[in-house]
């Protein structure tokens, strides 16, 4: 018989509650990530005519506040930023931006990242590294990525409840919709391919008990960059960690979309970088071998809310992308184990990794069933 070819199932019987202790340790909380569009309307010549600029960068803020994000990852946060912390300041703290584009300060490439993170203020934490990216492609085309310091940012934070947890924040090279659409892109995936590379060596060469959050605008889709291989199944390889995004796992029934080479076009509807229900903008998580372990409970991208009040038009270029997780510290049990009380049964299927699902999944594997009736398939 080929154990390949065979889907096996483990019964489970349960019947027990999760201690009060379990619950008071397991912490909840809410990151974002968002592309503020940050630059300048214009510089000698038109550069962001669009963007929020200064009448709108404090709906962004309002925005933001009301939503009451714990933690929240800036990108392209350049020219506007000091009316962003005008009003977060009262929530938030945050890490320093470095510097607006102006003809006074531009440089070739212009020196600074226009990264940052914002955490609320009974979240204790720093950030340890600022990194450039090693290759970038495009001075004065293929979206123009090596006239600015793209790469990311780490941090290390402390939720108000004590749990630990790692954030990286990053922005790789773009590409040009009319590059995409005419298979002309090459050169921008291959650096992008080199970054998501150097960013998992950063996370691999500092990994430990603590859970990771990646985020950003990553400009990648996994239907045109090999992130599944290059990044995740990496990592996991090592045996230090599993790997997971929150679109992946709550969006797309945990299965990742499948490289398609040749040209691509942009999904007509909606607004802004969209293909099929995904976005370029991500948040992953890493959960290490026997350290804490994050679960997503929710994802949003906010094509709603997002908006200018006196036009009904998007604040930015992008919208946020918002997922609530769940912490448990190294040792507490897993969802597996954590069953409902006999009179209110939870019918669940799991894999060795406590994925769960709420029907027998078709790929073949070994999966534990959580609930009150045997199983026979």
């Amino acid at each position: 018989m080929n154990i390949k070819n065979v889907v096996m199932l483990a019964t489970v019987w349960c019947c027990g509650i999760m201690s009060v202790e379990a619950q008071e340790q397991a912490e909840e909380f809410t990151v974002a990530t968002l592309n503020v569009d940050g630059l300048p309307a214009e510089l000698i010549v038109s550069v962001n005519p669009e963007g929020p600029g200064e009448k709108y960068t404090p709906e962004i803020a309002d925005y933001l506040l009301n939503k009451n994000y714990d933690i929240v990852g800036f990108q392209e946060n350049f020219n506007f930023y000091d009316l962003l912390f005008e009003k977060l300041e009262t929530t938030y703290l945050h890490d320093l931006c470095y510097g607006k584009m102006t003809l006074e300060t531009l440089t070739i490439p212009f020196p600074y990242d226009g990264i940052n993170l914002i955490w609320k203020k009974d979240i204790s934490g720093e950030r340890t590294d600022s990194v450039q990216w090693e290759q970038s492609y495009g001075m004065i085309d293929h979206a123009n990525d090596e006239l600015t310091n793209k790469g990311f940012r780490r941090y290390e934070l402390t939720l108000k409840g004590g749990s630990q947890v790692v954030v990286y924040n990053g922005h790789f090279d773009a590409s040009n919709e009319e590059d995409e659409a005419s298979g002309e892109d090459t050169p921008d995936r291959l650096a992008r391919m080199i970054q998501w590379r150097q960013l998992r060596d950063s996370i691999l060469n500092y990994i430990d008990e603590r859970p990771i959050i990646v985020m950003g605008d990553m400009n990648s889709y996994y239907c045109r960059d090999s992130i599944q291989h290059q990044f995740i199944e990496y990592i996991e390889a090592t045996g230090k960690a599993h790997v997971f995004d929150a679109w992946v796992e709550l969006e797309h029934n945990k299965e990742y979309p499948a490289m398609v080479e040749g040209p691509l076009t942009n999904d007509p509807s909606g607004h802004g970088w969209v293909r099929q229900g995904e976005m370029v903008d991500k948040i992953l998580f890493i959960n290490p071998v026997g350290g804490s372990q994050l679960t997503a409970l929710s994802y949003r991208v906010d094509s709603v809310e997002y908006m200018r009040s006196d036009t009904g038009t998007p604040l930015g270029d992008h919208f946020p992308v918002a997922v609530g997780f769940r912490i448990k510290p190294a040792g507490q049990s897993s969802g597996i184990h954590n069953c409902p009380l006999a009179s209110e049964p939870l019918n669940a299927y799991f894999d060795l990794n406590g994925r769960q699902y709420a029907s027998l999944p078709a790929k073949k594997g070994i999966y534990i069933y959580r609930g009150r009736k045997i199983l026979v398939k």
